[in-house]
């Protein structure tokens, strides 16, 4: 488990851990257990550790701590969201489906052309309305999209500049899903059976903070 904290790029590692102790400093007016700790529990868990080897981590460490502890420190992280958001005056935004429970959500992500997150949304269904309101919270002047019909109203009633494509510069927004989709397999693809809205979002926002600060900003 510790080879996460030791590969060769050890201080990009450190500089995350230093990030999301400042963030938690943010949300927490207190800690029962040090700081430090918890932020290596969210990083082992963003990295793809089960929150039950997590646990077991902390516990040879000397810790006791819960499951649904180190679940709500890793929920904490995506408090930050908006702190992170940067801005373009033009965005490459797809969405993708997630998988929870008996539902189906759609991911939609905007980021600038260094794939930086511009603004993120989850909704329960993928049509015009709802690509108008990711569009307009971009702020941007221009966006690429693909060819989904639901931009295209979207768009225009926006009166955005567009340029859709399948590949191209739009690869900044689909590495954002690979890297997503490939942590979500420890799930077996799809989130627990009783995860909620709110949970899927939290546990998104909370991931996308954590990626950006690690690999995109450090």
């Amino acid at each position: 488990m510790v080879k996460y904290l030791k590969s060769s790029d050890t201080l990009r590692n450190m500089e995350t851990l230093k990030a999301i102790e400042e963030i938690l400093n943010r949300v927490f007016k207190w800690h029962r257990f040090p700081v430090n700790l918890k932020a290596e529990a969210v990083f082992l868990y963003f990295k793809g550790l089960s929150l039950r080897a997590v646990k077991e981590y902390l516990l040879n460490k000397g810790y006791k701590v819960s499951i649904e502890t180190i679940r709500e420190w890793f929920h904490a992280v995506g408090r930050a969201l908006q702190a992170i958001y940067t801005f373009a005056f033009w965005v490459y935004v797809d969405e993708t489906k997630i998988k929870a429970r008996d539902k189906t959500y759609y991911l939609w992500l905007a980021v600038d052309e260094e794939g930086l997150p511009v603004f993120i949304h989850l909704s329960r269904r993928r049509d015009s309305w709802t690509a108008q309101l990711v569009l307009y919270n971009t702020k941007a002047t221009g966006c690429t999209t693909d060819k989904g019909p639901w931009y295209v109203s979207a768009v225009s009633k926006l009166s955005m500049e567009w340029i859709h494509e399948t590949f191209g510069k739009r690869n900044v927004v689909e590495r954002w899903f690979f890297y997503i989709k490939h942590r979500l397999k420890r799930f077996y693809k799809r989130f627990p059976w009783n995860a909620k809205y709110e949970t899927v979002y939290r546990w998104l926002a909370s991931f996308i903070v954590t990626y950006t600060i690690s690999e995109l900003k450090s």
